[in-house]
């Protein structure tokens, strides 16, 4: 009996280290993409960002040891708001500001990403 009632507890059990993640795409022409890996639980949180342009890609790593440095960010069922710092924190590298939409499908985030004092409208999805 309470070997099956471990069985049920781990089969119920939700995994701790599970992820996901957004990938944010300008609406229309040619952009930068910011992809943001996300662990899932209590407080979602970005465990990395990369950006990509063209053939180039930064990537804002949780240790901080990249070229670009994550600043605040804030997850929640309303926003996905994100902001990347150049590695001495002096200057913002990108800064997304997205809401999610829940009556469109799949639920995406729309905002826009500022990035080199250009803004594009994006639209994240998840990944």
């Amino acid at each position: 009996m309470r070997y099956a009632l471990a069985a049920a507890a781990l089969a119920c059990s939700s995994p701790a280290w599970a992820t996901g993640g957004f990938e944010c795409k300008p609406v229309a022409g040619a952009g930068p993409t910011l992809i943001v890996g996300i662990g899932h639980g209590l407080s979602p949180r970005p465990f990395s960002v990369w950006i990509r342009e063209g053939q180039s890609q930064l990537a804002a790593p949780h240790d901080g040891g990249g070229p670009l440095v994550l600043g605040q960010t804030w997850i929640d069922s309303q926003y996905l708001w994100i902001d990347l710092l150049d590695p001495q924190r002096n200057r913002f590298e990108a800064k997304l500001r997205a809401t999610f939409q829940p009556k469109l499908k799949g639920r995406p985030a729309i905002g826009t990403l500022v990035r080199d004092g250009r803004t594009w409208r994006v639209r994240c999805i998840e990944a």
